[in-house]
């Protein structure tokens, strides 16, 4: 439990390192634990040094405890700060939920554990549960890539749940600033899918877009491939980046649901398959949505009667998914 008065106390030794915390409070909402405006009709604002910014190798943990390695470029108040901003707000009541949400994954039957790795890449749920595990787990779910692409830890933001339109700014430490009706939301990864959202922070909101599951199947006497892999190269979330090797067709990432636009995935999809030599792969790109489809309706039916705690959250990733997908009709061309 948190001592009274302990945010406000945060807080100011945040703002006496450098830090800007203007307009904002710890509450619960539709999400669980966040960050709120105090003043709704103003903006808020975080801004986080550079010297608070912990590259995720200067972490260590000690006896289940938050270390600032004494090595790292952190000053030794800034290292205290930390240390007791993980232990009240963060690592300290937030690590046992990454435990119990790793143990009850590995609760789940075999046939669905089963199901879950091999059609939806989730195998990493189901490795040993250790303490290192959760660690990369946690710091997974927190970390950012700072201006000089080094992967560190952001106090106070990290607190903002997912979602709306907005996102960080990371030109000189990590900011984020807006006027918010509700909560304080910001978009974890762009582009992304529920799917993407379960893989990576455990949870499976509604969003936009689906993109297909890894498959390969073969279309006119060649082979074709879709993965789920995003680059910074990466010419929009819409075109997927293709490559041809003989009889070979490899798709890195594939729209097939755009809630905003959804004659863009059919249309896309078109264009990059001529470009790749490809004609009327209009059926190819209808076996791929249903293929998607029959992979989280039979989902669906494999957790139908089985009553652990994990179930809703499953179950939510299939129907977000499966909503997703639906986001297409017609075709614009690309």
């Amino acid at each position: 439990m948190i001592a009274p008065g302990a945010w406000d106390e945060m807080l100011d030794e945040f703002r006496a390192l450098g830090g800007i915390a203007e307009n904002i409070c710890l509450g619960a909402g539709s999400f669980g634990r966040g960050l709120f405006p105090i003043d709704p009709t103003k903006p808020i604002n975080i801004s986080i040094p550079e010297e608070l910014l912990v590259p995720v190798d200067a972490v260590a943990i000690e006896n289940d405890a938050f270390r600032v390695k004494a090595a790292s470029p952190i000053s030794k108040r800034g290292r205290a700060f930390l240390e007791q901003y993980e232990r009240d707000f963060s690592w300290g009541p937030g690590h046992r939920e990454v435990e119990s949400f790793l143990e009850a994954m590995h609760q789940l039957p075999e046939r669905i554990r089963d199901l879950l790795t091999k059609k939806f890449g989730a195998g990493r749920f189901f490795v040993p549960t250790t303490n290192d595990l959760v660690k990369t787990w946690f710091f997974g779910m927190r970390m950012i890539n700072a201006r000089d692409q080094r992967r560190v830890i952001m106090p106070i933001i990290e607190l903002a749940n997912h979602g709306g339109k907005g996102s960080y700014d990371t030109e000189s430490g990590v900011a984020l600033t807006g006027k918010f009706d509700g909560e304080v939301l910001v978009r974890y990864m762009m582009p992304t899918d529920p799917l993407d959202m379960f893989l990576n922070w455990m949870f499976a909101p509604r969003e936009p877009m689906a993109f297909s599951t890894e498959l390969v199947t073969t279309f006119g006497g060649k082979q074709f491939e879709v993965q789920r892999k995003f680059h910074d190269d990466s010419r929009t979330p819409s075109i997927p980046n293709v490559t041809v090797d003989g009889d070979r067709i490899v798709v890195q990432y594939l729209l097939l649901g755009h809630r905003n636009f959804p004659r863009v995935p059919k249309g896309v999809f078109r264009h990059a398959m001529q470009e790749a030599g490809l004609k009327e792969a209009d059926e190819l790109y209808d076996f791929v949505q249903f293929a998607n489809r029959q992979d989280f309706l039979d989902l669906l039916d494999a957790l139908e009667g089985v009553d652990l705690s994990i179930i809703p959250t499953l179950r939510a990733l299939a129907l977000s998914q499966l909503r997703a997908l639906s986001c297409h009709f017609g075709v614009r061309q690309a």
